[in-house]
């Protein structure tokens, strides 16, 4: 069975690390036979430095769906078309909002640097801020400040060719290529959805939710409950519930 786990709000509850207890339980999986395998709106890049390196040649999909990455080499990137993203440059800058674009591994912030989101931009060190003439075959844009967000928002609905991905607890959205999610790149490798046990917690998940085998949702959010299997609820003992469901559905599946 291929267990998919989102990184934010699902494994990583602080933004910059995910406990040895959790990693443990993902190795465990791992030694009963299953393929673990992590989805997230970060880049491979920024997924990478919370895991450790026993990790590292697993199944990374990156920018909700544009990337994949496995053993250590980009093996998929949907980016967004250059006539699209200069078309969506001309917009933040028409509705003044700052924006960041990864690239296949580097990026560029057009924004304050000091801005509370870019502490979770490349954590490790391995990537370079490049200039804004560099920004070619985006995986995707992320819109992190505007000061006309209600004309932005409106603007970018009427496209046909991007995809927005929308974080229910951040103002900000994610701009990718049309029919760019998580699912849809888990497809793309092979991975069936009766073949799939996922555990996520925002609306990025919820393609997942929809076709996977069993859904595991971590905390609250109305769309995902109503695709879920099951649910953990937040709070003190949230890293408990989750290794204990980790254990439960991998001596499940490993029987099935």
């Amino acid at each position: 069975m291929h267990f998919i786990f989102d990184i934010d709000g699902t494994l990583c509850f602080n933004g910059a690390s995910i406990s040895p207890a959790i990693q443990d339980a993902l190795a465990e999986l791992e030694h009963q036979g299953h393929r673990i395998g992590f989805a997230s709106a970060r880049p491979y890049r920024d997924m990478l430095p919370l895991l450790d390196e026993r990790f590292h040649d697993g199944l990374f999909v990156g920018s909700n769906g544009a990337m994949i990455w496995r053993r250590r080499t980009l093996v998929d990137l949907t980016p967004l078309p250059d006539d699209t993203l200069e078309q969506l440059f001309e917009l933040t800058e028409r509705h003044a909002a700052s924006w960041l674009a990864d690239l296949d591994w580097h990026y560029h912030y057009s924004g304050d640097p000091a801005h509370p989101f870019m502490s979770l931009v490349d954590p490790g060190r391995l990537a370079r801020h490049v200039e804004r003439g560099a920004v070619r075959r985006a995986a995707k844009l992320l819109v992190t400040d505007c000061a006309d967000s209600d004309g932005l928002q409106q603007a970018l609905a009427r496209r046909s060719d991007i995809r927005i991905h929308h974080h229910s607890d951040q103002q900000i959205v994610d701009i990718t290529a049309a029919g760019v999610d998580k699912a849809a790149a888990l497809a793309r490798h092979g991975i069936a959805a009766e073949e799939m046990v996922c555990f996520g917690n925002d609306s990025n998940d919820i393609p997942m939710f929809a076709v996977a085998r069993h859904s595991v949702q971590v905390g609250e959010h109305a769309q995902l409950g109503t695709l879920a299997t099951e649910r953990i609820a937040r709070g003190d003992d949230t890293e408990e519930q989750l290794i204990a469901t980790m254990r439960r559905l991998g001596e499940r599946f490993a029987a099935a």
